[in-house]
């Protein structure tokens, strides 16, 4: 069972998730592929340094995710499950992230990231 105790996150590993996500919203609004699927994998790895900050392991993003479940509602923890399988798409499969769905995907990473390191 995971503990949901969580303890206080520093402010300045805060800051410097916080600032890397702020960098990274003009990479989303590229018209370059290469920088959107840039972007989609480098906001997911913030997603992942979030969540291994909040449970304090060094666990892959899809184990913490599973464990994070009762950190958000319902549709959004499914919407975040959906931009991570979006990432691993881009990643395993080429897929050709669209400037649409990037800009979807920052919206779902920028509110996760926030509410976790709250």
């Amino acid at each position: 069972m995971v503990s949901f105790n969580k303890r206080k996150i520093s402010v300045n590993k805060r800051k410097r998730i916080l600032e890397e996500l702020y960098n990274l919203k003009s990479s989303t609004e590229s018209e370059e592929v290469t920088v959107r699927r840039d972007a989609i994998i480098k906001l997911d790895n913030l997603l992942s340094k979030a969540l291994q900050v909040y449970f304090k392991n060094t666990s892959s993003c899809g184990d913490n995710l599973k464990n994070a479940s009762r950190l958000f509602r319902k549709n959004k923890y499914n919407e975040i499950w959906e931009v991570h399988k979006l990432r691993n798409k881009v990643v395993h499969d080429n897929y050709e992230i669209s400037p649409h769905e990037i800009q979807t995907a920052f919206k779902v990473y920028n509110f996760a990231i926030i509410k976790i390191l709250q």
